[in-house]
């Protein structure tokens, strides 16, 4: 098979705990420098991916209902 394709279907299948794993080691990076300030702006950011990411379905339908909204379609 296609190397691309088993990578592509490898990442969206392991895609949450990659996400987590990430904001784990991101976090606790920007907690033992002290970088707090940075440290909320990623929580935020991070909020928002875990959403993207475990609801996949629903931001879907909330994207394709924007874009049919200003598209017109």
């Amino acid at each position: 098979m296609n190397f691309g394709q088993n990578l592509f279907n490898w990442f969206t299948s392991n895609a949450q705990s990659l996400v987590l794993l990430a904001i784990a080691v991101i976090g606790v990076y920007l907690g033992f420098k002290r970088e707090f300030s940075k440290l909320i702006g990623f929580l935020i950011v991070a909020a928002i991916a875990v959403g993207l990411v475990f609801n996949t379905s629903g931001v879907k339908d909330v994207l394709l209902r924007i874009f049919n909204t200003v598209i017109g379609g």
